[in-house]
Parts: C-alpha cells; structure tokens; sequence
C-alpha cells in the first residue's frame, strides 16, 4: 500500500532527474512514470491527496509526515523559496499533467514570478488536476485532529539520532530544530495513545542498536514526564535530554561497544568515560536544551550517588537525569544480550525497578514507571492461570499488575480462541509468570496493534 511520503519522496526524485536531463530524458520518465503509477494506486479509493507545508514540516491531510519531514529538507525548502505552501492531486491525474507540475518544481522562482506564480503557470499549461496554494499561516482548523502514526515517530527517531551521532562524530553543529520536532511528535503520539509508542520500542528483538536504545529511552522518559503531569516546555527538555543522553558513545571505540563478551575492567572504565565525553559534546547548546547535557553526565550516577561519575558536590543528580536513568536501565536491561548474561525479563525488570527505588532509583520516578508501564509491560508473554499464553497490549489503568492482555495460544502452543481481555474487569483470570517470548513460538510482532 502507497503511503503519502512514498509520493513526496517521488516528487524529490524526479525534479532531481528532470533538473539533471529535462522531462524529456528516458531517466526522467521512469522516474515520472513510477510517481503517477503510485499517486495512481493511492487514489484508488479516494478522489485527491493534499500536501500542506508548514514551516519545517509536511502533512498530508491531517496527517503529519514526521520521516519525510526529516528526509527531504531540500524539498521543503525549494517549495518555500517558489511559494508554494499546498500541492493537491485530484484523481485522474495525466502523465503531462505531472510532468508539468515537476517542471514547474524545477523552474527558477524569478522565472514563476514572471508569469504571476507557480499556480498561474499550470493553469496557462492546462493542468486541470493540480491545485496550488501559496505558504499561509496554519489556521485553527488545520491544527484541529492533526495525527502522526507512531511507525512514522519510530522511524524519524531512529533517522534523527543516527543524524546526531553522525554530527557529534564529526564534531558538527547539532541539529537540534529537527531534534526537537521528533521529540514534539512523541508527545502528540502520547496524548493520544501513550501505549503505541511503547508497541514499537520492544520490538528490537535484543538487537545491540544505539539508535533503538536511545529512542526507547526516550519514549520511556516521556511517559513518565507525562504521567507526572509536567508541561509541554518540561517535556521538550526532558525528551533532548533522553534522546542525546549517550551521544558521548560516538567516542567510544566500536569494538568495545559491540563487544559480546564480558567486558575487561579497563575496557569498562573507557565505555564509562561516554558520560563525560556526551558532556563535553552539550557544552555549547542554548536555553533549556543545555540541560541535556546535566543528564548526558549524571544518567549512570544513582539516585544515591553511588553509580558514575563520582558526584560530590550535590546530594542528588538533577531530576530529569533520575528520570531518564530509570528509562535507560529498564531498556538496556531488557534488551541487552551479551555472552555472559541473558537480558532481564520485562516483569523482572520492573521488580528490580520497584524495589531499588530509593536507593539507585528516584522513588518518585521508579513508582510513575511502574505505574505507567506496569509490572507485565507492553510486549511481554505472560503464562495466565488457565493454562494460556496471552501477549500484554496495554497496562491498566488501575492496577499494574491486571493488564490489557491478547490470549493466543496454550502451553503446549496448540491453538485457542484469540481474544482480548481486561484482566482489570476479569477478576478470575491472573498471570502466573512471564515468559521469554524467544523461547514461545509467539510472534510478539504479529499481535501489537502499533506494529
């Protein structure tokens, strides 16, 4: 199914082709004929798609594309440099017809003011079936119902923390607009539906990834800043803070970080220098965002300050890097497979959550996380008192340990009745234990909605 970017990635593509050969060149109508047959299949079941650029971002309808967004900078910025804030496509859309609209993306914006603007140009070249819009201000009715897919949250958070390490590597600026817009998207995603994201982040399949990492321990982090009611300006500082709180690890020899064996004492010692090293790295940014670089410091401290580095002069590190040192531990515990242990289960993490709160953990912050989460997290395989395996979907609202579950097979792994059941208003059903869902022939992927 042709998703909207896939067709402003096809506009991107083909004005590069025709600014290299013209329409005319075999290149270039590959290209264009591989962008109508999308837009072709997308308004199968609909009569238009309507693009709508605003500021650094896209939407298409009332949907925001976050990836695009981050992918096709150079778009976004020839459109407002010609004007042009609307594009829409209407169904039965001709190859000329889009051909002109890709010439008309290439032209010079002199050459278009000349002739009265993009829109006047198609109309005097007869394209019946785009419409052009100049760059206006969103009015209140465009912010009205905005949604963003979490996939699309996922997939931009993974592109922009790939893009900061490859910034810090190189010592460049960071790019902390962009940043900020992925942070600001996950924070519409949980306003909405705070399990989706949560969906998403354990689906990592125990892969090493500091990229995955440090996107799930941004969604942690964000959860439990929302359930702790803090405003949108807290949130946004709070989300920069966990999304660059390992940046210091691009100085990190690799074969260290990737290691599978245990760890030498010396080789631990230089893997522990990334908090200083992501300090250093912070130093510079402005405004409230210059706290990311407090958590890049202080997130393996330790409520009681007995973790790293050595911190004397407070009594406790900052509360945002106790927030963020719950959500990276529960992560990297979870998802962590080295030679010399397995990774913890979701449920045991949770329990050793719970009960070093107060010592390595913030207790106020460790009790909303596992209220939030919940003893039997989003993802886990959980073995119920009736003989079933079921996959948690979401955590209760009242009582962490009775979540949303999906009932999908026995023990035996012989097939059941799939349903879905609230364990909050099932009061004969409990879980008995949690399991590993590698060694169930449970595909955890198959049953999260958000997947």
């Amino acid at each position: 199914m042709v998703r909207p970017g896939e067709i402003l990635r096809g506009f991107s593509r083909a004005r590069r082709t025709a600014a290299l050969y013209g329409t005319a060149h075999p290149v270039a109508k590959q290209t264009l004929g591989e962008v109508h047959a999308a837009i072709q299949e997308f308004l199968t079941d609909r009569h238009s798609v309507r693009f709508f650029m605003h500021e650094e971002t896209f939407f298409a309808g009332k949907t925001v594309l976050l990836e695009e967004s981050l992918r096709l900078p150079s778009l976004l910025a020839d459109l407002r440099e010609r004007e042009i804030g609307m594009i829409e496509i209407q169904e039965g859309l001709e190859p000329a017809e889009l051909s002109r609209l890709i010439e008309v993306l290439t032209a010079s914006p002199e050459e278009l003011r000349r002739h009265g603007g993009a829109a006047a140009v198609l109309l005097m070249q007869d394209v019946r079936h785009v419409r052009i819009a100049a760059v206006r201000a969103m009015s209140p009715d465009d912010e009205t119902g905005l949604r963003v897919d979490p996939r699309d949250v996922y997939r931009a958070g993974l592109r922009m923390i790939d893009d900061l390490h490859f910034q810090a590597a190189r010592d460049l600026p960071l790019d902390m607009k962009k940043a900020s817009l992925v942070v600001s998207s996950m924070i519409e995603v949980m306003a909405d539906d705070k399990a989706a994201l949560q969906g998403l982040a354990v689906l990592k399949h125990y892969d090493e990834s500091a990229l995955h990492h440090s996107v799930n321990v941004t969604i942690l982090a964000l959860l439990i800043g929302v359930q702790s009611r803090m405003e949108r300006p807290q949130l946004m500082t709070l989300g920069l803070g966990a999304l660059l709180h390992d940046i210091g690890k691009v100085r990190i020899p690799r074969e260290i970080l990737t290691k599978p064996a245990k760890l030498t004492d010396d080789e631990l010692a230089i893997v522990r220098r990334h908090t200083l090293y992501g300090a250093h790295l912070l130093r510079n940014l402005a405004g409230p965002s210059r706290l990311a670089m407090i958590v890049a410091f202080e997130h393996h401290a330790n409520f009681n300050l007995s973790g790293y580095p050595r911190i004397s002069m407070k009594s406790a590190p900052h509360p945002l890097s106790r927030i963020v040192q719950v959500a990276e531990f529960y992560d990297a515990a979870t998802h962590s497979r080295r030679a010399d242990h397995r990774p913890m289960l979701p449920s045991e993490a949770m329990t050793f959550v719970a009960t070093r709160a107060g010592e390595i953990f913030d207790p106020d912050a460790a009790h909303i996380f596992v209220r939030a989460v919940g003893r039997y997290p989003v993802g886990s395989v959980v073995e119920l008192d009736s003989g079933e395996l079921a996959v948690v979907l979401r955590p209760s609202e009242r009582d962490p340990s009775r979540p949303v579950v999906k009932i999908v097979q026995d023990l035996a792994g012989d097939a059941v009745p799939i349903r879905t059941v609230n364990l909050d208003e099932s009061a004969r059903v409990r879980i008995v234990r949690s399991l590993d869902p590698t060694e169930t022939s449970i595909d955890v992927a198959v049953h999260l909605p958000s997947s």
